[in-house]
């Protein structure tokens, strides 16, 4: 996720529309996102520099999209940016950054991988880590709702609520009472859910239940999250509406893997 963008020495603004990502893949190329413009390109990657290259075959958009957002626009599109002035503008800078060899140098400050990118202009972009390492064999306590930057209660199911993502797009775990699974699909910086089902009809306490059946109600929309799960030990979902004081979400918590 692009975090900060500086140039000749002065930061510049993200466009709060802007979803700015790139990931680096082990074939020698390199997917992403200029702030609403897709590529995906070739990459000559070593631990200390990055130089991508010519274009090379767009990669598959998921096969299911997920619902339009309620409240708000949602990230921007491709074909956002020709009459947004200031998101067309924001994507030549970025570029601009990743023009020719460029160097890499990471840290990890209040506990955050950070990725630092500089041109040979001095030009830079700092990237946040938004996926830690061990993601998929980390099990995640569903700990509470949120709304901008405010949390509800505690769920009452405590660790009886979880979801175990599986790197093959299923989702598994437990919704208070229930055991559920589900389809998740991750596009960069986001990720949606299809199919969620209860695979149990075990009945328990009264709040338990009504919690459950509002976690499944909402995963049922396939609402467009945004994530992170890189700080310390927990993952947010917020759903993407591009206003954030009127998004919601839920937090969770890392719990190891039984």
């Amino acid at each position: 996720m692009t975090a900060l963008l500086t140039l000749g020495g002065r930061e510049e603004t993200l466009p709060p529309e802007a979803r700015g990502w790139i990931a680096l893949h082990d074939d020698g190329t390199a997917s992403g996102s200029y702030g609403c413009t897709p590529f995906h390109t070739k990459a000559e990657v070593t631990a200390t520099s990055l130089t991508l290259g010519e274009a090379v075959t767009p990669l598959p958009s998921p096969s299911l999209s997920p619902a339009a957002p309620e409240g708000g626009p949602g990230p921007c599109h491709p074909d956002d940016v020709a009459g947004t002035p200031a998101l067309a503008d924001f994507e030549k800078k970025v570029k601009r950054v990743f023009s020719g060899e460029v160097t890499l140098s990471a840290g990890r400050p209040n506990g955050d991988t950070k990725l630092h990118v500089k041109n040979q202009k001095g030009d830079g972009l700092t990237l946040a880590q938004a996926r830690r390492e061990d993601f998929f064999k980390t099990r995640w306590q569903l700990d509470d709702a949120t709304f901008y930057d405010s949390h509800g209660a505690p769920f009452a199911a405590g660790d009886q609520m979880y979801f175990d993502f599986h790197e093959n797009g299923e989702v598994s775990g437990k919704l208070g009472c229930n055991d559920f699974t589900a389809k998740a699909t991750f596009a960069g910086i986001h990720v949606f859910f299809h199919d969620p089902v209860l695979t149990t009809q075990r009945t328990c306490d009264t709040r338990v239940m009504t919690e459950e059946a509002s976690v499944l109600a909402t995963l049922k929309k396939s609402l467009n999250y945004s994530y992170w799960a890189e700080t310390g030990s927990s993952l947010s979902l917020q759903d993407d509406l591009a206003f954030p004081a009127n998004e919601h979400g839920f937090t969770f918590s890392a719990l190891p893997r039984r």
